[in-house]
């Protein structure tokens, strides 16, 4: 009996410890909703639609445009950390660059300020 037992939380342990998505490498989100959400907002931020990165057919499939999107993210990341850690209220994370302080909605980010 104790065998069955043990056999079971295996099973239950391992199923329940990977991931709900496939090959995401470099997000931590667990929930279908928040990555909906998270996947919204890039995709408004860049004004692409979900193919753009991915094959409708299988989304787990890389393609370029993920290893260029997994690169970006890792920046603003890194970005936002190293803003984060120079402000006074260190209690707060704050957001101060996304995908959108680049793109503005347009696929390529601007090569140059606008004119006056």
């Amino acid at each position: 009996m104790k065998i069955h037992i043990y056999i079971l939380c295996l099973v239950f342990s391992s199923v329940y410890s990977e991931s709900v998505f496939k090959n995401v490498t470099v997000l931590d989100i667990t929930s279908k909703s928040e990555m909906r959400s998270y996947m919204k907002s890039i995709s408004k931020d860049l004004g692409v639609k979900c193919s753009h990165c991915h094959d409708m057919d299988d989304k787990s499939l890389d393609t370029p445009q993920k290893d260029i999107t997994r690169e970006m993210i890792k920046l603003t990341r890194y970005l936002n950390d190293l803003l984060n850690s120079q402000s006074e209220d260190s209690l707060q994370s704050n957001t101060y660059v996304s995908c959108w302080t680049c793109h503005y909605g347009q696929l390529q980010p601007a090569a140059r300020r606008p004119g006056k």
